[in-house]
């Protein structure tokens, strides 16, 4: 077996810090690697942020009713998986901020186009970090990566033959370490002191369903989007329609003590 050489970066990004560690072949192009999955999350970070001006996001935010606006293949793809994001959780997955108009007022129009069917205001805060790891996860991969990880600041997703391990704070100091593979872990915590604003429509109050009880929550999933999503609709869930939610993306619950830091990484 040829011997992997690992590269580990961490840089801020997206309002955090993001690390990515890559194995590849040799050092050189697990530095390539690396430097493709941070291309990546700048990549979607310019086109997805909701007021930098020039970015996909921002122009949605302010068109008009029946306007066709080109934009990324990408952003195309996180409005589609929001859309369908929203169907499967019977609307409790809304990224429009509260009384501003929903996603699904946002009509993709083939790879490169969305129509604003009505007017919204819409900002992606729950679910474009793990959008971002997913895109650089693909990228890794493209780049030619063997395994890897990419972290922003608790959104993270790990790929390869071999598992990795992340180490979780379990109180008073301590911690235990989760062995993940071929997985993404995502977590929320309505009762944090710093919530972000962006998120304001999914921690305001009375947005939970009867049964469900406070606190954090986290999500093992396929992806990271869809990880980093589910955790806000736990949220606001009951425990039976949460199961099935979990049931129908392939996704399950997770202890929601939050990693500390992963061996190498940093953090």
């Amino acid at each position: 077996m040829c011997q992997e050489h690992t590269v580990a970066r961490l840089r801020p990004a997206l309002g955090t810090l993001v690390a990515i560690e890559a194995r590849a072949r040799d050092k050189a192009l697990a530095e390539r690697v690396v430097e493709a999955g941070f291309e990546a999350i700048h990549a979607i970070e310019s086109r997805l942020h909701p007021t930098r001006p020039g970015s996909d996001l921002a122009r949605l935010n302010r068109a008009g009713p029946g306007q066709r606006l080109p934009v990324h293949p990408s952003t195309v793809a996180i409005l589609g998986l929001c859309r369908e994001l929203h169907r499967g959780s019977s609307g409790l997955f809304e990224p429009a901020l509260p009384g501003r108009g929903s996603v699904m007022h946002w009509q993709p129009a083939g790879p490169g186009a969305v129509v604003v069917r009505r007017r919204a205001c819409i900002d992606l805060g729950g679910i474009a970090k793990g959008y971002a790891v997913d895109l650089a996860v693909e990228a890794l991969r493209q780049a030619g990566a063997e395994s890897g990880l990419v972290n922003a600041g608790g959104d993270l997703r790990v790929f390869g033959p071999r598992a990795w391990p992340i180490w979780l704070r379990t109180g008073a100091g301590t911690a235990r370490e989760l062995l993940l593979q071929d997985c993404a872990l995502a977590g929320s915590d309505p009762d944090a002191p710093d919530s972000p604003p962006e998120h304001r429509g999914y921690y305001a109050p009375g947005k939970k369903s009867c049964g469900q009880s406070s606190g954090a929550v986290a999500v093992l999933a396929p992806s990271a989007a869809v990880a980093d999503a589910l955790t806000k609709v736990l949220m606001q869930a009951a425990p039976a329609l949460s199961a099935v939610i979990l049931a129908r993306y392939r996704a399950r619950a997770a202890d929601p003590s939050w990693f500390i830091r992963r061996s190498g990484a940093g953090i």
